[in-house]
């Protein structure tokens, strides 16, 4: 399990006991690379016989998906990659769950965004998968929001190409016409100093409000949210939901 930083992912402690239960010889550690180390720690993990798979979280997943040898559709589709497969002739293959996992896990295999105004904020690897994915989903609409205002155009600009009929744009962060809140930045990992990434002043009880934050499992705009009287879906449905998708693709 790649991050940066790594203290706050879950993956372990989700899979290993479900390798354990279903008797498989294999066990995830989290390990810590910066992007600047990333190159050289691909490269080792490459020739690392006894490794059959990655993880991969921020700001690693487009570097992943650069470095892979092969990717399938979905994950050239999101220009990112989050799950990798280790052959035993060292070739990395890359998917990306991200995306159908938080349909999954988060809004019930996407019907609860159905014909809802969504506005996500945070255009990078997770965002770019879930904005790929409410694409399919029959949301009414989707705003995209992010600091890197480039960033959240080219992604606009993407899913316009491909679903020319969709109603898709950039945005900033502001609630008004919305009913359907992601949150899909790193905000929220260190509550202490992370700003919050909407102003929570402007939220209604008829907005639901997702966040992609696995742990805290209470991010303070979740806490914000229930405080104002909206419906919550927290991050952790995310990844366990992609847990037996996981398992499968690393073959075991």
């Amino acid at each position: 399990m790649l991050a940066d930083p790594i203290g706050h992912v879950r993956t372990p402690e989700v899979i290993n006991p479900v390798f354990a239960a279903r008797g498989i010889d294999a066990v995830m550690v989290p390990i810590h690379y910066t992007p600047e180390d990333f190159v050289l720690g691909w490269s080792a993990m490459k020739r690392t016989k006894n490794l059959g798979g990655i993880v991969v979280s921020v700001p690693l997943k487009e570097q992943a998906l650069e470095l892979a040898d092969e990717a399938d559709d979905v994950a050239s589709e999101l220009g990112a990659a989050n799950v990798i497969r280790r052959t035993d002739d060292g070739r990395m293959i890359a998917t990306n769950l991200d995306g159908r996992g938080f349909l999954r896990g988060v809004l019930n295999e996407g019907v609860d965004a159905r014909d809802r105004r969504v506005l996500l904020v945070g255009a990078g690897g997770a965002g770019k998968a879930i904005a790929f994915s409410l694409a399919k989903t029959g949301c009414r609409s989707l705003r995209v929001s992010d600091v890197d205002g480039a960033r959240a155009q080219a992604l606009v600009h993407e899913i316009s190409r491909r679903y020319p009929d969709f109603d898709v744009t950039t945005s900033g962060n502001h609630l008004a016409d919305i009913d359907l809140l992601i949150n899909a930045t790193p905000c929220g990992l260190y509550p202490d100093k992370d700003p919050l990434p909407v102003d929570v002043s402007e939220l209604r009880p008829d907005i639901m409000v997702a966040d992609i934050i696995m742990k805290p499992r209470e991010t303070p705009l979740l806490k914000a949210a229930q405080a104002a009287g909206c419906e919550i879906r927290y991050g952790a449905g995310m990844l366990d939901s992609q847990i037996d998708l996981m398992v499968s693709y690393f073959g075991y």
